[in-house]
């Protein structure tokens, strides 16, 4: 995501980790990481994690293969149950219970030879609700011994997703800024047909 994707900020703050330790090593995770300002001046960090993440590698006609994550929107965690509630509406649930980031479509050589850069942007589709939106990861790729890892990040702004900055009493008490993060961890061993295009 990526939103999860993956997406929003609500009232109430919940302490988040540095970016080098938002996971925690083998996670297979997304998140999403917001500011927001209490009171005009201090600003708080709200980070919402979701580990039932599923992906898979789905092969199209002509050679070509794209990724493909779902994330259950009911699985974001910010560690404010209400919050979590309110992202269920925000993120359109009731009408499309996942959000899914699907890649765009490479050829197996082509996948390789992003891996090899093992830093790089990624171009897909994020689906909230019944839309679909563009974004674009900035990825990067760790080659294990027996598997992998791809990680990474997007910034990206509430408008991207046809989304206003939440914001209480006016923006007086609480409010988001109009930008926001989405991060990823996932692990090559737990993506369906990874093989087919791993290094």
């Amino acid at each position: 995501m990526l939103s999860s994707l993956l997406l929003v900020l609500f009232v109430g703050a919940v302490s988040a980790a540095p970016d080098d330790v938002l996971f925690s090593e083998g996670s297979h995770c997304v998140a999403y990481k917001v500011i927001k300002t209490m009171f005009l001046v201090s600003n708080d960090t709200v980070v919402g994690k979701n580990c039932d993440v599923s992906a898979q590698v789905l092969p199209e006609v002509g050679g070509l293969f794209h990724i493909e994550v779902s994330i259950p929107a009911r699985s974001f965690n910010s560690g404010d149950p209400d919050r979590d509630k309110d992202v269920l509406k925000i993120l359109r649930a009731k009408e499309r219970p996942e959000l899914t980031f699907r890649s765009k479509a490479l050829t197996v050589d082509a996948w390789r030879a992003l891996f090899a850069k093992k830093d790089f942007p990624l171009e897909g589709q994020l689906y909230i609700g019944p839309n679909a939106f563009p974004i674009t990861l900035q990825v990067e790729y760790k080659a294990l011994e027996k598997s992998a890892e791809v990680l990474g990040r997007a910034k990206v702004k509430f408008q991207d997703f046809a989304m206003k900055p939440p914001k209480v009493g006016g923006g007086l008490v609480a409010k988001s800024k109009p930008d926001f993060e989405l991060h990823f961890h996932l692990i090559s061993n737990r993506i369906l047909g990874a093989d087919s295009i791993r290094l």
